[in-house]
């Protein structure tokens, strides 16, 4: 059974603890401030950087919902959808998070679309 997404802001996932889990099939999540555990992310925002690597079938970008920023990855097939979108585009996410070798907390997307101003900020004003 497939989790559910979960719409939450940037910054709360950002601030939010990483458990990261040792079974095959459990997965990673974040515990966030208000003491949810998140493992698959529905996020709305806009690109405000991108950066991709054809020779390695890699691509990511930043986007940011007002509350904060966060880096999606993909790789082979999701990284030639990500590299449709370029910076300014208003997006929604929904993906799992992982941890880089930094340390860093990322969304490894499964679904990248646009969507239009009006539900970015719709958004905004259901869930700030």
């Amino acid at each position: 059974m497939r989790i559910p997404a979960k719409k939450i802001p940037i910054n709360e996932i950002t601030s939010g603890k990483f458990v990261e889990t040792e079974g095959q099939w459990e997965s990673n999540y974040i515990v966030t401030k208000t003491s949810k555990q998140v493992s698959r992310v529905a996020v709305y925002g806009i690109i405000v950087s991108k950066y991709s690597n054809t020779a390695k079938e890699f691509c990511s970008v930043t986007v940011e919902d007002l509350t904060g920023d966060i880096r999606v990855s993909g790789f082979k097939g999701m990284a030639k959808k990500l590299e449709t979108f370029k910076k300014g585009d208003v997006v929604l996410v929904v993906g799992r998070l992982r941890k880089d070798l930094k340390e860093n907390i990322y969304v490894f997307p499964e679904i990248v679309r646009e969507v239009e101003t009006d539900e970015f900020f719709l958004n905004v004003f259901e869930n700030y």
